[in-house]
């Protein structure tokens, strides 16, 4: 009886164009890692899509299910570049699967806490992680692996303003400004698998853009060895956002292909005004060769 059930996904639609993809999102599963000799889990949510041709009405969407059960499973990976060679195989799992697409994508999620050496000792700074991997059916692959990290900014408007009106340039940066929580993400995409991209290195790329980090435990004199340390060192978005760029271009510029790209967006929570600001900026490796290098 099971075999002769209809199968609507397969017929031809009313209105037959092409999806760029369809996707399940929001499916949760728990990724344990070995990093370092230590085991961690994480919890990670998860999205996976194909492309739909014209002639297909629906995907088969349990089938997407069973590509992470049978890619993930229960295994623990040993690293990250393994957790991106699972998601590598997620990817390939869903075009096997998904015989009429040609295109297959698959990404990632979750909450990292990573162990930084700050000026303060060691702290632990909440993470967000996202891995994106796409396939397509004639082997091209394009891996994008992201972060997302919050820190301090200092406006040096402001601090530079406030001393002139006060006379007080003789005394500049220990005079006041507004500073505020910004946040800070990056996405590196390659074309290939290869060896991916050091998290650690990436993660502490992004912190040492801000005009300090954000530090869970402070006590009164780390408070304002922090504050001065942000004070000495004010930053706009706009710096945060070039920073950040040059900084992932020097820890990765031996690693990453001209055809490779960097991506970064902050956010200024703006403490005196009612808005927030934001920059943004993209280059592929290529592109910051050849700036960098003429100072363009």
């Amino acid at each position: 009886m099971l075999c002769c059930l209809p199968d609507v996904q397969n017929r031809r639609p009313a209105i037959e164009i092409c999806l760029s993809k369809v996707c399940i999102s929001g499916f949760y599963k728990r990724i344990c890692l070995n990093v370092d000799g230590s085991d961690i889990c994480l919890d990670a949510k998860m999205s996976a899509c194909v492309n739909l041709p014209r002639n297909q009405r629906g995907i088969h969407v349990s089938r997407n299910v069973e590509a992470i059960i049978e890619a993930i499973g229960e295994t623990k990976f040993a690293g990250f570049k393994k957790l991106e060679e699972a998601l590598h195989n997620l990817t390939r799992t869903l075009l096997n699967k998904h015989t009429y697409a040609s295109m297959a994508e698959t990404s990632l999620r979750t909450l990292y806490i990573h162990r930084y050496s700050s000026f303060m000792g060691m702290d632990e700074v909440p993470t967000i992680l996202m891995i994106r991997d796409k396939l397509w059916r004639d082997g091209r692959e394009e891996l994008t692996i992201g972060v997302m990290v919050k820190g301090m900014t200092v406006c040096p408007c402001a601090q530079e303003v406030y001393a002139y009106m006060e006379k007080l340039q003789s005394q500049l940066p220990h005079v006041p400004s507004h500073s505020q929580r910004t946040l800070a993400s990056v996405n590196i995409t390659l074309n290939r698998l290869d060896n991916g991209i050091d998290l650690a290195r990436l993660i502490d790329a992004v912190i040492n853009s801000f005009s300090a980090p954000v530090l869970n435990y402070l006590k009164r004199e780390g408070e304002y060895r922090l504050v001065r340390r942000a004070f000495e060192n004010p930053r706009f978005v706009e710096d945060v956002a070039r920073s950040l760029v040059f900084n992932v271009y020097e820890v990765f510029t031996n690693e990453l292909r001209d055809e490779d790209r960097i991506a970064v967006k902050v956010v200024s929570f703006e403490s005196i005004h009612p808005y927030n600001l934001y920059a943004y900026s993209s280059y592929s490796i290529k592109e910051l060769r050849e700036k960098l290098t003429k100072g363009a």
